[in-house]
């Protein structure tokens, strides 16, 4: 900056250098004058133990999305102008706000200055609105850690792993924020996902509501009109012929500070896109193209080329030679839009792997995918996605596809027996001569104790937390990982410090019990199963790392884990037999021990640590599906290079395609006809009739209401005969009273989930042990589901006294010998939920209702999720008995919720 003077020449000069994080400046020549360097101060929030862990956050959130806006290209230095409307579908109060997706920074600004911070982005598929809410994301962390503007860290989700019906919002921010963060620094020795949501200091940014089911974006959108509160901000994504859907059916949707829609692409702006960033070698064949973007804007490539999906599917289908992109003018192929559309989706694949030299040079070169199969192998994986009503592509979820899961059994069988074979050759050989006596039962003691094992870390994490894959803590870090188990268990606060405290002391004292007592027979092996068990905990604890974990870090946490429990777990188990067989030397005076049963007992637990574990079944689904030729071997490699390719997106773990619309191609569901170009929409279970399977409850049994009409997949379209039609049931209805008793038969079912790990247990035990060619081993199989059949006819035959009574004052109900009843001038809202005991989903549904505050709480057995009391189970359907809707509508006084439809 010069500084002159009226009639002399400049007098002064400064060189100013503000909103910097720069640590060296290199001035470039004679540097005159003074320097100002002008840093941006650090805020005094920063100083804080949960500012630090904010900071924390915001940079890992920003390395995360800036290498997925690396990999689709979005830091393009000539971006493709995508410009931004204010748009009248949404319930806005009229916020004017406009821009352009290359100038995200104007349109940030324009977002913090709403009042509350709520942006709605519609636009059709492929117009941009994720492109547009990941460069948003970076510019509001970019604001935030390089010019220290205080803004709220934005945090951008997808819907799909929110049960809006099940989990409220900010419990389930939290939990994604703790589970995808787990390392940010303690706040006061908890970690900080609950202050930073509870302080409004997380912008939710969330995307796909449009790929979800109707009912669920039905409810996502009125639970965050209730549970934002009056100062939460949020953006919400979703295409604008689902959100004017919800907009003309539903009155109580999300209200919003603004929303923007995007405009179709000018073909004149599109032709100048694709001549900046065009191979200067190709012009010539990219010149009748450009030309007729600009002359015949009516044409069916300009009407295809509106959206940025397709002139990024142009670009990538077209950059390198021969392809000649000119053939699209070719009108006798490319009649209309679609058709154009079609062809761009269909060379995607081919333009993402093509043939590339060998490159000795680098360490990991891309690989050689044909396209060909290439296009098999995504098209699989896409239609496995629909089938399993997802749009995240998750490597554990690959057991759930048929081959895999037909397999399981004979697969198990299978390993099992060759197992057995080696482990009778290996102990036969070390011992030197057969045992007489076999090592059947030491190998069943060790599938025994193995199994205890697991069940320990089942019961401790909970079985939702034991099934999903998940990035643990370092085996090396014991300290850490005592610390995150003992965060992070599902048990009271009580019990956890009393295991995590209370353990070692306890395997300590039966340790030296056994060496001060040694002819006492099974106390070393107490030891070794309590200490098995606990580390089984510990180690099972999740990762204390601060960023997200990838598709291949959680793969590789899984082998490790397989690792750990084979080369520690299983040694404790074999020791604890081992000491067993030495006690019983000591007390009888054998002249030796026979060491050889400890090793059998390993074996036994190694195996079952083995085939029961996640990597297992992992490599079940991998090998099976690559032999089937409908995935390749090197899977995780081809995701890599798909992601790097900009077919997937990485996020928290999983692979997603990079639009839905690819997506349905990719699986056959083309979503519009010749005439015009349509978006995909999401596959729609069809409508059969069936009757309804009955579930557990909280007195254990569920109620079996009789056939009903409902769909497969989410339970919608539900339909139920009236209550008074229900067998043994007697409705009364008066005016300002509606009240419904009798009997009903109910079915247990919460035993079989016992019975399936019984049954798994024996299987790996009859084959491992070497009983698998005995006709009595196999019994077991059959007797176990007899059994469960057996206790379910039992619980038929008992009929339990059911009551329900609803007033214009109060609600009650009764099952048994428990009764509650809440006044409705302390309930807020009453709504049909699934029916939770003792933190487990027990899949039934029940009337719920939410209180004020400061009103009486029921006693613990009617506590459900996330502040609402239960009131009474009813079916095992998202659905009520049309005169139970009725009278709830009638006499709540406006506090009866509705399921969606």
């Amino acid at each position: 900056m010069t500084e002159h003077e009226p009639g002399h020449g400049a007098t002064h000069i400064r060189n100013v250098v503000t909103d910097s994080t720069v640590h060296y400046l290199v001035q470039i020549g004679v540097l005159n004058g003074d320097l100002h360097l002008t840093v941006p101060p650090r805020t005094e929030a920063a100083d804080t133990p949960l500012g630090r862990a904010e900071e924390r956050l915001a940079r890992s959130l920003l390395h995360q999305w800036r290498a997925e806006a690396d990999a689709w290209e979005m830091a393009d230095p000539e971006p493709l102008a995508v410009r931004w409307v204010h748009s009248r579908t949404a319930l806005a109060p009229g916020t004017e706000l406009r821009g352009r997706g290359d100038r995200v920074d104007t349109m940030a600004g324009a977002l913090l200055g709403l009042d509350h911070r709520r942006l709605l982005i519609l636009g059709g598929a492929g117009a941009g609105k994720t492109t547009l809410a990941v460069l948003l994301t970076l510019e509001l962390l970019a604001r935030r850690l390089t010019r220290g503007e205080d803004v709220p860290v934005p945090v951008l989700l997808s819907l799909e792993s929110w049960d809006a019906e099940r989990v409220n919002f900010h419990d389930w921010l939290i939990g994604r924020v703790t589970e995808e963060h787990p390392g940010l620094p303690r706040v006061d020795g908890l970690h900080p996902a609950r202050r930073l949501v509870s302080e409004r200091r997380l912008l939710p940014v969330l995307d796909s509501l449009d790929e979800l089911p109707e009912h669920r974006r039905i409810a996502v959108l009125r639970a965050l009109g209730h549970q934002l509160g009056g100062e939460g901000g949020v953006v919400l994504i979703c295409r604008t012929e689902p959100y004017r859907a919800l907009v003309d059916t539903q009155q109580d949707v999300l209200r919003v500070d603004s929303a923007i829609e995007a405009l179709p692409l000018d073909p004149t702006d599109v032709a100048s896109y694709l001549r900046r960033v065009r191979q200067p070698s190709r012009a010539a064949q990219w010149a009748p193209l450009l030309e007729e973007l600009r002359s015949a804007p009516d044409s069916p490539v300009s009407r295809a080329l509106s959206t940025p999906l397709m002139v990024w599917l142009l670009r990538r289908g077209y950059e390198r030679a021969p392809a000649d992109p000119g053939e699209l003018l070719d009108r006798g192929r490319f009649a209309n839009a679609w058709q154009v559309e079609q062809h761009l989706l269909d060379r995607i694949v081919p333009a993402s792997f093509p043939p590339l030299p060998p490159s000795p040079d680098r360490l990991h070169p891309p690989r050689p995918w044909e396209p060909r199969r290439a296009r098999v192998w995504l098209s699989f994986l896409a239609r496995l996605m629909n089938r399993q009503q997802t749009a995240e592509l998750a490597w554990w979820r690959l057991f759930g596809a048929s081959l895999p899961r037909a397999l399981t059994g004979p697969a198990l069988i299978a390993v099992g027996i060759v197992l057995s074979v080696l482990f009778d050759q290996v102990l036969g050989a070390v011992e030197g001569s057969r045992n007489q006596f076999g090592y059947g039962s030491s190998l069943g003691l060790g599938v025994a104790l193995a199994g205890v094992s697991r069940t320990a870390g089942q019961v401790w994490f909970g079985d939702d937390a034991t099934a999903t894959p998940r990035r643990r803590v370092d085996p090396l870090r014991f300290a850490g990982a005592l610390r995150s188990a003992g965060r992070n268990g599902r048990l009271g606060r009580a019990w956890r410090l009393t295991v995590v405290i209370g353990g070692p002391p306890v395997v300590l004292a039966l340790g030296l019990w056994q060496l001060l007592e040694p002819g006492t027979e099974g106390i070393a092996l107490m030891a070794a199963v309590l200490l098995s068990g606990y580390l089984t905990i510990v180690l099972a604890a999740p990762s204390d790392t601060v960023d997200a974990a990838t598709p291949d870090a959680l793969l590789r946490s899984e082998r490790t884990s397989v690792l750990v429990t084979l080369l520690v777990l299983a040694p404790l188990l074999a020791v604890g037999a081992g000491l067993v067989d030495w006690s019983v030397s000591q007390r009888y005076a054998f002249h030796q021990v026979d060491w050889i049963h400890a090793a059998a007992t390993w074996c036994g637990a190694a195996a079952t640590f083995l085939l029961l574990s996640p990597w297992s079944r992992w490599l079940l689904a991998r090998c099976s599906l690559a032999l089937a030729g409908r995935l390749p071997w090197p899977l995780m490699t081809f995701l890599r290079d798909a992601h790097r390719a900009g077919l997937l997106q990485r996020t928290a773990g999983t692979y997603r395609f990079r639009n839905l619309r690819l997506q349905q191609h990719l699986a056959g569901r083309a979503a519009a006809g010749p005439g015009g170009a349509g978006a995909s929409v999401a596959p729609v279970a069809p409508v059969v009739p069936v009757i309804p399977a009955p579930r557990a409850t909280p007195g254990g049994p569920a109620v079996v209401p009789g056939p009903a009409t409902v769909a497969t997949g989410p339970l919608v379209g539900v339909s139920l005969r009236p209550a008074s039609a229900w067998r043994g049931i007697t409705v009364r209805r008066e005016p300002g009273s509606y009240l419904l008793s009798g009997r009903i038969r109910t079915v247990m079912l919460a035993h079989w989930a016992p019975i399936g790990a019984l049954l798994g247990l024996h299987l790996v035990r009859i084959t491992v042990s070497g009983a698998w060619d005995r006709a009595d081993s196999w019994k077991p199989l059959l007797g176990l589901p007899a059994l469960g059949l057996l206790v379910m006819l039992i619980s038929l035959l008992r009929r339990r006294r059911l009551e329900l009574h609803i007033t214009d004052t109060f609600i009650a109900a009764g099952q048994g010998r428990f009764r509650c009843r809440y006044e409705w001038a302390d309930v807020a809202e009453a709504a049909l939920r699934p029916v939770h005991l003792r933190g487990r989903d027990t899949r039934a549904h029940g009337i719920h209702v939410r209180l004020r505050p400061g009103a009486p709480v029921p006693p613990e057995r009617f506590r459900g999720r996330d502040g609402w009391y239960l009131v009474q189970p009813m079916t095992v359907l998202r659905a009520l008995p049309p005169d139970l809707v009725e009278a709830l509508e009638q006499l709540s006084g406006g506090r009866w919720r509705p399921p969606g439809p």
